[in-house]
């Protein structure tokens, strides 16, 4: 006979197949990607925006159209500037620089004008900074690399924000956290955007699952990957945390 974590498992591998099956549907019928672009193409988000709404998912749809409405960058993120080639004119930017973004989503460069990045897609950023650069610079080609400040929460061995590139597995940034700890509810991940859960447990897991990026999830700045405890299992490490100090004091003032 089943158990009820037996059937909470059984009925989480059910939804897994039922999303990945959805969402192998809307892969089918969207652009080809292109290997040489960092990121998804508007023109790829809004076939998924269209797909979601179609299918009545409004979270989705939400998250997609917002951020071809505003873009993937805000004040504060980090960007790896590369400058390939310079000839005929003075490097005004080292080879490999990491800039952040000023008020406004604008990206300061040495000696040039800033770079509005208001509505900007991670996959448009390196045309749009090879164009800026163009009128300054001959003969030079850029590539940018976007980074993405994400919080890994709850029951992992090093909680905290990470910086990692947008490109990377929803699990590689769990493993920056030093992985769940052995209380972590690995089923039971969400990611939340100002306090609010963006994707459920069940997406999440399907993210896991399917090898999907941080870009691919359409996540920004600031999201939050929360990780559960198991219910009912014992927190020794906070336990361990609080008891530790006291037991200490309590063999010294017997050896005294």
């Amino acid at each position: 006979m089943m158990s009820s974590m037996d059937w909470r498992r059984a009925i989480g591998v059910a939804s897994l197949g039922a999303l990945g099956l959805v969402r192998s549907a809307s892969a089918q019928s969207s652009p080809p990607v292109d290997p040489t672009v960092e990121g998804e193409t508007r023109a790829q988000l809004e076939v998924q925006a269209k797909h979601a709404e179609e299918q009545h998912r409004t979270s989705e749809a939400w998250i997609l159209r917002s951020r071809l409405q505003k873009g993937d960058f805000q004040d504060g993120d980090r960007i790896i500037v590369r400058l390939l080639g310079t000839a005929g004119m003075v490097n005004t930017l080292p080879p490999n620089d990491t800039i952040t973004l000023r008020a406004g989503k604008m990206l300061p460069l040495p000696q040039m004008a800033e770079v509005p990045l208001d509505g900007v897609l991670r996959s448009e950023l390196t045309a749009r900074l090879q164009s800026h650069i163009a009128k300054y610079l001959r003969d030079s080609s850029v590539l940018a690399t976007p980074l993405v400040r994400m919080a890994v929460l709850g029951q992992v061995k090093t909680p905290g924000y990470y910086w990692t590139q947008a490109d990377v597995l929803l699990s590689e940034v769990v493993m920056k956290a030093g992985g769940p700890l052995a209380t972590a509810d690995v089923g039971n991940m969400v990611i939340r955007r100002d306090g609010k859960v963006i994707w459920n447990a069940v997406d999440t897991r399907t993210a896991l699952s399917d090898g999907l990026t941080l870009d691919r999830l359409h996540l920004r700045a600031g999201d939050e990957l929360y990780v559960d405890d198991l219910k009912g299992s014992i927190p020794w490490q906070t336990i361990f945390q609080v008891v530790g100090p006291i037991l200490s004091m309590v063999i010294l003032l017997r050896r005294i």
